[in-house]
């Protein structure tokens, strides 16, 4: 059956075509080119949300989210040439520290050392002495045209290679996992298909690609929920939420909730057990501290400053009573007393 796709042209509706094959004719006469030449940007647009750019004008393709999961599925289990892209990218701690990057934000911007698109994976190796592929991200934009780059300079270790940097161009990426194991050490890596050091991008496949791939199980910041929303929302009007570093810890997250579990702590619903399938791993972390009263130096503990609660507590300890918010303990005491 066709499905419809929408064409977007720097950010205003084109046209709405009937399926891949309208959206590629009509394009094709729009531009004076081959539809043939267009079939592979149209399925990668609407799968990845990859932009399609002719000179400086940005073309994106949008179709239901069902259709564009069902064939994304399709590409990937087939191997398809438009499936998205595996790669192993190096890091370096003496230049820059992703760790620490990491730990404060969910997104930063990477060098774009080769072409990078929207949807791609990159495991990155760091290497120095610590020599182990620690964290999976997903390019969320391929090429970062604001000539702005996020979360950047504070964590540059190299002065110089700071000042090279900024001739470069970006990609943006996601967090996606974050491990430490020996398993994914250099040594172990060559025992399972790497040739040589990994000295710059390669693309990933056969064994290699399925060892590492083995090792992530999590998708850390997929889903995210602001901690901190404001009381005065009016209905129908539009609303901006700003986040600051301290909630966009994903890997602080990871271990609040890898040490509480899912369960939230107050009233203790567990989605999965609820809602089924659906509900697994879902669930909220509030900081325990005010976010307005942490300072720049501080150091999120996750065991003491962070707690799973579901979003019905979340929103009851951000509301105040008398002036005053309420306490973990007071809201549990509260629904115990029910």
């Amino acid at each position: 059956m066709p499905s419809p796709i929408t064409i977007i042209k720097n950010d205003e509706l084109l046209y709405k075509a009937t399926s891949i094959q309208d959206t590629a004719r009509f394009l094709a006469e729009y531009l004076q080119i081959s539809k043939y030449k267009l079939y592979d940007p149209i399925e990668r647009g609407y799968v990845y949300n990859i932009p399609y750019y002719v000179e400086e004008d940005e073309y994106r393709f949008i179709s239901l989210e069902e259709v564009a999961e069902n064939r994304r599925k399709e590409l990937e289990e087939t191997n398809h040439k438009n499936a998205r892209r595996i790669w192993l990218v190096p890091a370096n701690p003496k230049e820059y520290d992703l760790e620490r990057a990491f730990n404060s934000y969910d997104k930063i911007d990477w060098k774009r050392s080769y072409n990078y698109e929207n949807g791609d994976i990159l495991f990155l190796y760091v290497s120095g002495n610590i020599q182990k592929v620690r964290y999976k991200v997903e390019v969320i934009e391929g090429l970062v045209r604001d000539n702005e780059t996020q979360n950047n300079k504070e964590f540059w270790e190299d002065e110089e290679k700071y000042e090279q940097s900024k001739e470069w161009t970006y990609t943006r990426i996601r967090l996606v996992d974050e491990v430490d194991i020996d398993d994914l050490s250099l040594s172990h890596l060559r025992q399972h298909g790497l040739k040589g050091n990994i000295q710059g991008s390669m693309k990933l496949n056969g064994e290699l690609r399925d060892y590492i791939m083995t090792f992530f199980k999590h998708n850390l910041t997929e889903g995210y929920y602001p901690d901190e929303v404001s009381e005065d929302l009016a209905e129908g009007k539009s609303i901006s939420v700003t986040v600051n570093a301290y909630e966009r810890n994903p890997i602080a997250r990871k271990l609040c909730i890898e040490y509480f579990g899912v369960q939230c702590q107050i009233c203790e619903l567990d989605f999965e057990k609820v809602y089924g399938k659906v509900g697994k791993d879902f669930i909220h972390v509030h900081h325990i501290i005010p976010l307005h009263e942490i300072q720049q130096d501080y150091i999120v503990d996750p065991q003491k400053d962070l707690i799973p609660v579901c979003p019905n507590c979340h929103a009851m300890l951000h509301r105040k009573e008398n002036g005053k918010y309420l306490t973990i303990e007071q809201l549990r005491q509260r629904i115990l007393s029910n």
